[in-house]
């Protein structure tokens, strides 16, 4: 936070318009606090003050006084052609920054600190059961505090079965070996292509017997039977299957998933300045102070005039982006 604060001293935020803040927000304020994030978990405090810095240099007229949001933090957040300005939220930046640990973790053993992890905390298992403990490191910590968020969008890919099917954790449930009173002697060298039959799980010919919740887990999943295909974890988040900051930051953003609106594309598209853009960003989120906008929100004692009912969103989307309206 000292960093931040002595960067954004450097700038006079009141000689800055809209758009000049929203630049200096995404370039300064958020990027900073970036490399700690990559393998530290930051607290919960402190990403709420990232957070505030970010509000306050986008709305505030100085830094001694009080402001207030005329868009929800919320919207701001979300991307511009969702309807917000593409800030990045503090938290959801930290998660996805320390995902890229675990997608090492389960992607490159042949690493020297996956290794040493590895051999320290994870026994065999993998990343996505692994469990704090009491001493652990703190880059193990904030490791398995992010995995919560992003542990559905890992998934197992089998491809030739050729996994071991006790000794390797191939279903992203720990090893089957820990989940078994014992594991049968004629059943030692199975693998887990031994096991599907004809398209469907069949572990009738085990003589280990698995408990009923262990073999509903694995339902979903499927062997393609590829002999160059190698058992492995992907990410759903993306469509090329690997892990990015930015695939896990989409992934941990709801709504994302949906396209975004024609109305905000064409307001980011226009050949019109930067400052003008954000102006009918504003407007259309009714965000402009406004006497009814400071009325409804008890920000002014004074009523507004009544004598017009159209609003000003209504009016810059039949004028500005829709012309043909405002023809009629």
């Amino acid at each position: 936070m000292d960093k931040i604060q002595g960067r954004l001293a450097a700038w006079k935020s009141r000689l800055l318009n809209k758009a000049g803040r929203l630049c200096l927000v995404k370039s300064t304020i958020s990027s900073i606090p970036v490399y700690s994030m990559q393998t530290l978990w930051l607290p919960q405090a402190v990403c709420n003050k990232i957070d505030q810095a970010c509000r306050r240099m986008l709305w505030a007229k100085s830094d001694n006084t009080r402001f207030w949001s005329p868009v929800s933090w919320a919207v701001v957040t979300q991307p511009k052609e969702l309807g917000g300005l593409g800030v990045r939220e503090a938290r959801r930046v930290n998660v996805s920054l320390l995902g890229k640990l675990v997608w090492d973790l389960l992607t490159a053993p042949q690493r020297p600190w996956v290794q040493i992890l590895k051999s320290l905390y994870l026994h065999g298992n993998s990343v996505l059961c692994a469990q704090n403990r009491r001493g652990a490191s703190p880059i193990w910590s904030s490791l398995v505090k992010a995995l919560p968020s992003l542990r559905e969008g890992f998934e197992p890919q089998l491809g030739s079965g050729a996994s071991s099917l006790w000794y390797t954790d191939w279903s992203g449930t720990g090893l089957w070996c820990g989940r078994v009173p014992y594991v049968h002697v004629a059943d030692i060298n199975k693998t887990v292509a031994d096991c599907w039959v004809s398209g469907v799980w069949n572990f009738d010919n085990l003589y280990t017997a698995l408990p009923a919740e262990l073999t509903s887990s694995v339902q979903r999943l499927r062997v393609v039977n590829s002999s160059l295909g190698v058992d492995h974890f992907g990410w759903r988040g993306d469509n090329s299957g690997c892990y990015t900051a930015a695939s896990g930051y989409r992934f941990l953003t709801p709504g994302l998933s949906t396209e975004g609106d024609i109305v905000w594309k064409r307001v980011w598209k226009l050949m019109i300045p930067e400052k003008v853009k954000f102006f009918l960003w504003q407007c259309l989120h009714s965000a402009l102070p406004t006497n009814q906008v400071r009325a409804d929100r008890r920000l002014s004692e004074f009523a507004p005039f009544t004598h017009f009912t159209c609003t000003i969103s209504h009016t810059f989307m039949s004028g500005v982006l829709c012309p043909d309206l405002s023809a009629t």
